[in-house]
């Protein structure tokens, strides 16, 4: 076990929220919580992460002619719709065994659902070895190679599964006194149902055990894909704005 990471219990809590007003109506919601325990040797983390968001706008109604409707005050009459646009569920569970200070061997199980993008479920079982570089909490280095295999069912659709190849990588910088920047990638690759998630953070510590924590995350699922274009189908990011709650 690296020198510096101490043994016990660790874990936090992140909250955030947004809304928008105007012609379409929308909101989200999303949570996320970490714990982990470690021993003289392991290390077992567990994360979950929830995020929903919904939109709202106001259609006219139209008759069969397809001209707008209206009352007897000759006001549009209009329909309010309401639309789930995210609903997601995702746990991971990790088993870390280190077999040198720096070097560990590594098992991933994980579920994600989310129904209102046709996801009915997506699981992958992973192991490799890793190699973690640790100073602190706000200065760590870690990097992830293995391989595995994922099953992807839709909701409507076919059910994929096959072997898969892993990568993964997060590391923590402090900038300042209470200022810490953080990137984290999570990456399936080799199947056809290819998945990656990336987050980049910048945390204010207000003070203990409470930070404002600035996230940037993207998840995409073809090869290449163009961050800046916001209409890609394989690209879906959120900007929030978290406050996040050391437990342990």
């Amino acid at each position: 076990m690296p020198k510096n990471l101490k043994q016990g219990w660790d874990g936090d809590v992140q909250l955030g929220a947004l809304a928008n007003f105007g012609q379409f109506d929308s909101s989200a919601i999303s949570a996320r919580t970490t714990v982990s325990y470690r021993g003289k040797r392991w290390e077992h983390e567990l994360d979950a992460k929830l995020y929903k968001s919904s939109s709202e706008v106001l259609v006219s109604r139209r008759d069969g002619d397809g001209e707008i409707m209206r009352d007897a005050n000759d006001k549009e009459i209009q329909d309010l719709v309401k639309n789930t646009t995210n609903n997601r569920r995702y746990v991971s569970s990790q088993s870390r065994w280190f077999f040198s200070p720096r070097y560990y061997v590594f098992l991933i199980a994980d579920l994600d659902v989310n129904t209102p993008v046709n996801l009915h479920s997506s699981t992958r079982q992973i192991s490799g070895i890793g190699y973690k570089l640790y100073h602190s909490k706000t200065h760590l280095l870690s990097a992830e190679v293995g391989v595995g295999r994922k099953k992807r069912e839709e909701v409507e659709g076919d059910i994929e599964q096959g072997a898969i190849g892993y990568f993964g990588l997060s590391i923590r910088r402090k900038l300042g006194e209470n200022l810490v920047l953080g990137f984290d990638v999570d990456s399936d690759f080799g199947s056809e149902n290819r998945f990656s998630e990336a987050e980049t953070s910048l945390s204010w510590r207000l003070r203990d055990p409470v930070s404002l924590k600035v996230k940037y995350e993207a998840t995409f699922t073809s090869a290449v894909t163009d961050p800046l274009n916001t209409f890609d189908d394989g690209f879906e990011a959120a900007l929030s704005v978290n406050i996040a709650v050391e437990v342990f």
